[in-house]
């Protein structure tokens, strides 16, 4: 049951949807990762049982499935665990963004890769887990309060929000911040970009 097909209708929603609906077979486990974009197992269970739900720019549709916790968690052991080998590698990075409280962000506002004071956090950042929303590493430093003030008013960090960074600069200081970088495993591609 757990590695049988499934057939997902995925609609990208960031051309309208209407004309570019596809129609994928995907096993049961490329479905749930696929689901798991920033939820929880829990989450992912009920979009399941439910048959539809909205997930990296796109709405998928599918019979719906009922599955127990166990089965789930056996599902979810098949994706990748860990840490990898070595240390961060600044080229490898995707996506750097604050988090402000560092522990329970509220906030999070993307932050310019190729600031200085990126590298000198990227040298000291932790491995924190595999994120399966991005499907990549997600690495965590700490910030001082004068580099989180100095990263939020980076002329050159050129990236829209609504309103984060100017809320960022009036309580950095106040909670302390860390850099999170989304960084893709070499190699390891996310299932559904190869059944899409």
């Amino acid at each position: 049951m757990l590695d049988r097909e499934m057939t997902v209708h995925v609609q990208d929603l960031r051309h309208g949807g209407s004309s570019c609906d596809r129609v994928r077979q995907w096993p049961l486990s490329t479905l749930v990762a696929f689901l798991f974009d920033g939820r929880e197992c829990d989450e992912v269970r009920t979009l399941l049982a439910r048959g539809e739900a909205v997930a990296h720019d796109s709405r998928v549709t599918f019979p719906p499935v009922e599955l127990t916790a166990r089965e789930l968690t056996a599902i979810e052991r098949s994706f990748p665990q860990g840490a990898p080998a070595g240390h961060l590698q600044r080229d490898d990075i995707y996506g750097v963004d604050m988090r402000i409280p560092a522990l329970h962000p509220i906030l999070t506002v993307p932050i310019r890769s190729s600031h200085p004071l990126v590298k000198a956090a990227a040298e000291r950042a932790a491995h924190l887990r595999f994120d399966y929303g991005p499907w990549a590493d997600v690495y965590v430093a700490t910030l001082t309060p004068d580099e989180a003030a100095t990263l939020l008013a980076d002329p050159a960090r050129r990236v829209r929000d609504a309103g984060e960074a100017e809320l960022a600069k009036r309580v950095v200081g106040e909670d302390d911040a860390s850099l999170h970088f989304t960084v893709p495993r070499r190699g390891v591609r996310a299932p559904w970009a190869e059944a899409r």
